[in-house]
C-alpha cells in the first residue's frame, strides 16, 4: 500500500542518497517538450540539497545529459541520462553504454520521418535512443504504438519504453533501477539511504530497486505503482526536498567553520 509521504519523513541529507526524476518530477509536463524547464525556485532547492548531502544527489532521467542540462541551466549536477545509457558523477567524468551508431542513425530516420508525416508528433532523438511524443495528438497513440513496435521487433538490440504520451526506443536493457544500484555502490552515495522520486511507468524499475535497499521510494501524482509513498504533485515533493536541504545547511556551515580554522 502506497502511503502519504509525509515532509518528517524525508531523511537527514547527511545519510540520504538523492535520486531525482526530472519531467513531471521536478519540471512539468509541457506540449513542446524541448521548451521544458526546472523553475528556478526548484533549481535552488536542488542546489543547496547537493551541497548538504556531499553531491550524493543525482537526477536519473530518460532525457539526454545535454538536455538534462539545458533544463536546469546554470546548474549542473551528477545526472543519469537515458535511462542509463549516459552517466555524470560529481567529477563531471562521463561515461556512455556503447551503441552501434549506424543503426542509431537510421533508427532516428526512420522515427523523424514517420513524425513528418503526422502532424503534431515530435521525434526526440538521444544518444542510443530516439523517443516519438504524441501530446499534441493523443489520438495517433494506437498507431504510434504500433510503428514503434515494428521497428523494435525487427532489431533485437532495441527495447521499447512506454511513459506519459511517448514511446521509446532504445539499445540495450538499461534501466533507472539499475542506474541507482550501481550509483550505490559508488561514492558518495554508497552507505547511504536511497531515496528514489519520480511520476511515470519508466520510474518503477527505480521504485523497485530502492525498495529492495530499504529505501523510500516517491511516486509523483496519480497512478498504480510500487513506491510505497506518494505525493499529490511537483509543489509538494519540492517542498519536502526543501526541509531537507534546510537540515544540511547547519551541516554546510559547521564544516566551513573547520575548514577556516
Amino acid at each position: 500500500m502506497t502511503e502519504i509521504l509525509q515532509p518528517s519523513l524525508v531523511l537527514a541529507p547527511a545519510r540520504t542518497a538523492f535520486f531525482l526524476d526530472v519531467d513531471g518530477t521536478l519540471a512539468e509536463i509541457v506540449a513542446d517538450p524541448q521548451q521544458a524547464r526546472v523553475a528556478p525556485p526548484v533549481r535552488d532547492v536542488l542546489h543547496r540539497l547537493a551541497l548538504g548531502t556531499g553531491d550524493a544527489l543525482a537526477l536519473v532521467s530518460g532525457r539526454s545529459l545535454a538536455q538534462i542540462d539545458r533544463m536546469l541551466a546554470p546548474l549542473i549536477l551528477p545526472a543519469v541520462g537515458v535511462h542509463g545509457l549516459e552517466r555524470r558523477l560529481q567529477d563531471g567524468a562521463v561515461t556512455r553504454f556503447d551503441y552501434d551508431a549506424q543503426a542509431h542513425a537510421g533508427l532516428v530516420a526512420a522515427v523523424t520521418d514517420f513524425a513528418a508525416r503526422h502532424d503534431g508528433l515530435e521525434p526526440d532523438p538521444k544518444p542510443g535512443a530516439v523517443a516519438l511524443h504524441y501530446r499534441k495528438r493523443p489520438a495517433l497513440a494506437a498507431q504510434c504504438h504500433a510503428f514503434m513496435q515494428g521497428l523494435c521487433e525487427a532489431d533485437p538490440a532495441l527495447s521499447l519504453l512506454s511513459g506519459k504520451m511517448v514511446l521509446e526506443l532504445i539499445y540495450g536493457r538499461q534501466t533507472k533501477g539499475e542506474a541507482v544500484q550501481s550509483l550505490m555502490q559508488q561514492p558518495p552515495f554508497a552507505g547511504r539511504i536511497p531515496f528514489f522520486a519520480g511520476d511515470d511507468v519508466t520510474d518503477e524499475t527505480g521504485f523497485a530497486a530502492v525498495n529492495r535497499m530499504g529505501g523510500l521510494s516517491v511516486k509523483v501524482g496519480e497512478g498504480a505503482t510500487a513506491a510505497r509513498y506518494r505525493v499529490a504533485d511537483i509543489a509538494a515533493l519540492v517542498h519536502c526536498l526543501d526541509l531537507a536541504a534546510r537540515q544540511g545547511a547547519p551541516q554546510r556551515e559547521q564544516s566551513q567553520r573547520r575548514d577556516v580554522s
